[in-house]
């Protein structure tokens, strides 16, 4: 289906407009100059009937009693008759009482019969008219009167008139209302032209404007314009645009803080993690200072236990450091991130967790590192989430797969457990916040909600399938790098 704009749609309706006016106008004229016409010819035919059959009578009655000398006189009449009306008259026919013709002017008819003769048993009557077809496609008007008085009846007197010059006026008229409905149309068009800037502009870039907006530039603005109802509209689109402004706004403090309320919650989870990755290597620099302790003297041990000890305490940085990273707050910063480094990276902080829980972890990585432009934190959060849901849906073992692959036109990443499955009456609203399914305490419903929003702010989504007693698959699908020769994986 064509879609006109505003201005094609103005033109359009104007200019039909037009047409329409003039087409009824030109129907309601042609009616009325045709009736006018076939009346003025009926009347003028009328006219000529009746003298012609005033001169035909006298003539033959003059000649039935001997009176006229010349047997032309009624033929020279007609003939004189018929070229002073030459624009109309067509024939003449003239019959006695029993309706053979007498005189005519198309002479083989003269001595036949003529079949729409008043006749001897009709008796005297006022002049009849009727339509007929001529030679071609040419309208007649044909006016028959009787000759003579009511009690002398001499014959019949037919009359053919063209109606030809009425459908020429009939014709002339239409051509005529043609051309002044282009001419109309044309002057509307140029009018409609010069005025459609000042009539038709503010609304169309209000449009424009109204498109970006829905675009997701909630920056932009309305030209200003007082006046009309243009510039209310305008002025209550720029209002409109700087709540939703002001909303978004607020949006992403609440997004933040609700992201940050998450993240602790996750860095509660590992804690215990934590604790148990530090534990093990300070009790291993606990025992080597007891073991240096009681025989100070052994050079060769010291160093050796020093060595020890330098590296379990690195360890404990490392685990302390990767927390810390984890829970600082950040402002989004978006740089080529490797999906396959961030997935590899959850496992690292739930490797406690994951043990714990008897979960084996299955790894599907696409080889070409799953690179996308997000920001590498926010990443692994979103994985860090998923992750820790499905530990929670294994409380029995299971095992946990992550999977990513690479496609032209999106990079998807899946986190598929073993678990219990999610009920189908939820399954729509495990992404709304503060929804969960655990004890009170032990969990603040804000993990997919979280998710979602870090999954929407990258342009992405994140879909779900789930069977009951067999398992969930979280399936997220990120858009490729703009950037050409996507790097492999990253650090």
């Amino acid at each position: 289906m064509i879609r006109l704009g505003l201005r094609a749609r103005f033109f359009l309706y104007s200019n039909t407009l037009i047409a329409a006016t003039m087409t009824i106008v030109t129907a309601f004229a042609m009616v009325h100059e045709r009736t006018s016409q076939h009346l003025a010819i009926d009347q003028r035919g009328r006219s000529i009937a009746d003298a012609m059959g005033i001169l035909i009578t006298d003539a033959l009655v003059q000649r039935s009693s001997g009176g006229v000398a010349d047997p032309e006189y009624i033929d020279r009449s007609i003939s004189q008759i018929l070229e002073r009306n030459q624009d109309l008259m067509r024939y003449v026919v003239v019959a006695d009482p029993s309706g053979r013709v007498i005189h005519a002017t198309d002479p083989p008819l003269i001595g036949g019969f003529f079949p729409r003769s008043f006749g001897a048993g009709t008796g005297f009557s006022a002049p009849v008219t009727d339509l007929r077809r001529g030679a071609g496609a040419d309208r007649l008007l044909e006016v028959r009167t009787p000759l003579g008085t009511p009690t002398d009846f001499r014959g019949s007197l037919a009359i053919g008139f063209s109606l030809e010059p009425v459908e020429q006026r009939v014709a002339d008229l239409a051509r005529q209302a043609i051309i002044a409905a282009i001419v109309l149309m044309l002057v509307n068009s140029v009018l409609t032209a010069l005025y459609v800037e000042t009539l038709i502009r503010p609304i169309l870039s209000l449009n424009q404007t109204m498109k970006r907006a829905g675009l997701g530039d909630l920056g932009v603005r309305a030209s200003a314009r007082t006046g009309d109802e243009v510039g209310e509209l305008a002025d209550a689109f720029n209002r409109m645009m700087d709540e939703l402004e002001a909303a978004r706004d607020r949006e992403k403090v609440q997004r933040a803080q609700l992201a940050h309320t998450e993240k602790m919650a996750a860095v509660g989870t590992l804690a215990a993690g934590v604790a148990h990755e530090v534990n093990n290597p300070l009790a291993g620099v606990l025992a080597c200072v007891e073991n240096m302790k009681s025989d100070p003297d052994d050079v060769e041990q010291r160093e050796r236990y020093l060595d020890l000890i330098v590296d379990g305490l690195n360890r404990i940085e490392r685990t302390v450091n990767t927390l810390l990273n984890f829970s600082r707050q950040r402002e989004m910063s978006l740089e080529e991130t490797s999906l396959n480094h961030n997935l590899k990276h959850v496992v690292e902080l739930v490797g406690y967790q994951l043990r714990r829980a008897g979960i084996e972890v299955r790894f599907d990585l696409d080889p070409k590192g799953a690179v996308v432009l997000a920001d590498h934190f926010q990443m692994e959060q979103l994985f860090l989430n998923l992750v820790l849901n499905a530990v929670q849906a294994m409380p029995r073992g299971g095992e946990l797969v992550l999977r990513t692959r690479v496609a032209d036109d999106v990079v998807a990443a899946e986190v598929r457990d073993t678990g219990t499955g999610i009920p189908e009456e939820i399954r729509d609203r495990i992404f709304d916040p503060f929804f969960t399914t655990r004890e009170v305490g032990e969990g603040t419903g804000l993990g997919l909600s979280v998710s979602d929003s870090i999954v929407a702010a990258h342009g992405g989504t994140i879909t779900v399938t789930s069977t009951l007693g067999t398992g969930t698959t979280f399936r997220v699908e990120l858009p490729p790098p703009a950037v050409e020769g996507a790097r492999g994986e990253t650090s």
